[in-house]
Order: structure tokens, then C-alpha cells, then sequence
């Protein structure tokens, strides 16, 4: 009996926003095959609504990046100014 093949390695150049836009692109082709009989201000509508999810998923992808780098530190304090008022 041969031995079974090790999963394939991740693609080290997996990007997120091209999964989210992949499944919006597909889900999109699948309700687009067919009208159902719905005007035409539905599907410019929904089509409008993905290109709105894609950014706000293209928001919190860079949200959770971010959080994960170590926040940078606050800028020096500069020394005081002594004024002479006399």
C-alpha cells in the first residue's frame, strides 16, 4: 500500500484580499447566471455592496497586520525654554 501523499505546502504568497476577492467574484458569477426576475437597481446594488465589503475587509486585514507589529515609540521630549520676562 503506497503511502499517502503529505499535504501541499501554503503558497507563500497567499494574500487575503485576493481570497475575500475570489469569493465575492464567484458568489458574484453564481447569482448573476441567473436575473430570478430582479430589476436591474438589485444587481447594481449588490455589486456595489462587494466592491464595499472588499474594502472594509481590506480594512480590517491591515487593522490586524498593524496590531501586530509593536507599536512605535513616542517621540523625545524636547527640553523646556527658560524666558527671561525682565
Amino acid at each position: 500500500m503506497p503511502a499517502p501523499a503529505p499535504p501541499p505546502e501554503p503558497d507563500a504568497s497567499f494574500s487575503w484580499e485576493r481570497w475575500l476577492l475570489d469569493g465575492v467574484s464567484a458568489l458574484r458569477r453564481t447569482l448573476f447566471r441567473y436575473d430570478f426576475g430582479l430589476p436591474e437597481e438589485f444587481w447594481e446594488h449588490l455589486e456595489n455592496a462587494a466592491r464595499e465589503m472588499l474594502a472594509a475587509g481590506r480594512i480590517l486585514l491591515r487593522t490586524i497586520v498593524s496590531r501586530g507589529k509593536p507599536p512605535s515609540p513616542p517621540p523625545e521630549e524636547r527640553g523646556s525654554i527658560e524666558i527671561d520676562w525682565e
